[in-house]
């Protein structure tokens, strides 16, 4: 059987670790980071296909009336203390997060789908200290082209800078 592990190039200070080892959140300069290269070593939450009716869109139209999006999010994170504690302090509690995106995607309206992506992903890293990397994929499946299409999409993936 694969055991994952963390990636070695992770890097973390001891006072991050001391601080989520009491519970308390790490400040913003002892965020883990780690290499965009080493992030499909971690373990993944994956959000998938979430609706959002919400105001984005380069047509004054598409802000006034809005429309529907689908995002899908992955969380790029360690699950290992939370498999064997049990405990979900120990993880990113993916309810809360996709009403994290609910929310931000309803409070803010973007031109383009590429700014709303970079936006849900720059709110999830900040929110979440447990996530070491983000890949957002966000759709358009009323994209005013003028076109029979079934979705226009964006995908992005950042880690902590």
């Amino acid at each position: 059987m694969d055991t994952k592990h963390l990636p070695e190039n992770i890097v973390d200070d001891r006072g991050a670790l001391a601080r989520r080892e009491a519970g308390l959140p790490a400040t913003r300069t002892q965020l883990a980071r780690i290499e965009p290269e080493r992030l499909h070593a971690l373990d993944k939450i994956s959000i998938e296909g979430l609706e959002v009716f919400a105001n984005h869109g380069v047509f004054p139209e598409e802000n006034a009336l809005g429309q529907k999006f689908v995002v899908s999010v992955t969380l790029y994170t360690d699950t290992r203390r939370a498999g064997e504690t049990d405990d979900l302090a120990a993880s990113i509690h993916y309810g809360e997060a996709a009403h994290a995106v609910d929310e931000f995607m309803r409070a803010h309206t973007f031109k383009l789908i590429e700014a709303a992506a970079e936006g849900v992903a720059a709110m999830l890293l900040d929110r979440y200290p447990l996530a070491y990397g983000v890949r957002v994929k966000l759709e358009k499946p009323w994209a005013p082209v003028g076109l029979p299409l079934r979705t226009v999409s964006i995908e992005i993936e950042r880690t902590r800078a």
